[in-house]
């Protein structure tokens, strides 16, 4: 039951995220939705520390327990994320050009810290150093199905995190929606999402069927954007409920994925990587989404600046609200009703645009999927049996994940 809800959590935290983030803003400020954080985090940390099982509870190790941290590894994959999606987001957004030392040297040490990453992790693997664990063993990207899963999950992220902003933006642009409204229109596709996760591992509960759930979920990703992208230019009000219906379709294929792809990473680690293995699941599937998003960014800021740059120049457009659009594109309703309809029009065919693009990365995704399937696979059930046993051992701390995914593949009882 614990495991089932591993995905249907993924999949309604990305987008209650939108919709509790419009509430608090239109009721509150946007910066409630920072402070909310600090509560719900000690709430969470609290229920974790005081309701943890005693017979799961992992020996205080010392020092020695610290030096198996792989600090470095994980200081340059913060260095190498933060500042490749800084860099990205940053110039698309025009808050700097793409030629500023800011940029530059934002993505050069960004290259150079995932190339750090990969030396030294690789150091770790064959050298001497056993007693640090790393954070991402080599011997993982190896393995062709899972190295088909993360490059899935990255471009699953990609499209997904993306259209989790991008959709209510619309409603918000085209529309006018509210904040709270256009989030609530994401509902359809949260609801799918979420039986999509838990059906996933219902269908793997007596075969090893993860690959095909993992190819049929990529397919109607592929099937609901391609229809979301033949109504992406419409502007009546009565073509949503049909955006809606097709954003359902797309989301019960991310929930397919989701799942999953949890259940592909645990069967592929070994068991003393099957943290490392499902953390980094969770990693590209983030950065996945920030770079999606900061693509779209680019994508709207140079079709809008080519279409109303000029304008600009020519003083029939004002500047200063170029400026904001580049950053924002509700700063629409700053303009007068003709200059508003302009500004749309830009939006929507750079919002096609975009869709389009999503539709493309899914496809990609779909053939990267076929990387995971097997002739034979292991049987999931007892994969995940296996990984329990070691887990019961005191110096195993996976017990929790292994338990999670086993509970995820036998379904809701």
């Amino acid at each position: 039951m614990v495991g089932a809800l591993v995905g249907i959590t993924l999949s309604i935290s990305y987008v209650l995220g939108p919709l509790l983030g419009g509430g608090i803003s239109a009721g509150w400020t946007w910066r409630g939705i920072f402070w909310i954080n600090v509560p719900c985090g000690a709430l969470a940390l609290i229920g974790i520390y005081s309701l943890w099982p005693d017979d799961r509870r992992q020996q205080y190790e010392g020092w020695t327990g610290i030096r198996k941290i792989d600090f470095l590894g994980n200081f340059l994959l913060i260095v190498a994320s933060i500042l490749l999606v800084f860099g990205v987001q940053e110039a698309g957004s025009y808050v700097w050009k793409w030629s500023s030392p800011v940029i530059i040297w934002s993505l050069v040490i960004a290259g150079l810290s995932w190339i750090l990453l990969g030396v030294w992790e690789t150091y770790l693997f064959y050298g001497r150093n056993h007693h640090i664990q790393p954070i991402f063993p080599v011997r993982l990207a190896t393995g062709r199905v899972y190295l088909s899963t993360i490059i899935v999950t990255f471009l699953t992220g990609l499209v997904y995190i993306a259209l989790v902003i991008k959709i209510p933006e619309r409603f918000q642009v085209i529309y006018g929606d509210s904040a709270l409204r256009a989030g609530i229109h994401l509902l359809p596709m949260l609801g799918s999402c979420a039986f999509g996760s838990t059906l996933a591992g219902s269908i793997s509960k007596k075969r090893n069927l993860t690959s095909h759930t993992l190819a049929a979920g990529n397919s109607l990703q592929v099937i609901g954007l391609g229809l979301v992208y033949g109504f992406s230019h419409t502007t009546e009000r009565g073509d949503i409920r049909y955006i809606l219906g097709f954003t359902a379709i797309y989301g019960f294929g991310v929930g397919l994925c989701f799942a999953a792809c949890t259940m592909i990473a645990a069967i592929e680690a070994r068991h003393g990587d099957l943290a490392a293995a499902q953390g980094a699941v969770a990693q590209v599937r983030v950065l996945g989404g920030s770079l999606g998003l900061g693509i779209c960014t680019i994508i709207f800021n140079d079709i809008l600046q080519r279409s109303l740059g000029p304008a600009t120049e020519a003083g029939r457009f004002p500047a200063t609200v170029l400026d904001q659009l580049h950053r924002s594109p509700l700063a629409v309703f700053m303009l007068p009703p003709e200059q508003q309809a302009l500004v749309k029009t830009v939006y929507s065919d750079a919002f096609r645009f975009q869709m389009l693009l999503m539709v493309a990365v899914a496809a990609v995704a779909v053939l990267a999927s076929l990387g995971t399937y097997r002739s034979k696979p292991p049987a999931v059930v007892d994969t995940m049996i296996h990984h329990k046993e070691l887990a019961a051992r005191p110096s195993d701390t996976e017990l929790e994940s292994a338990s999670s995914v086993r509970s995820l593949v036998r379904g809701v009882s």
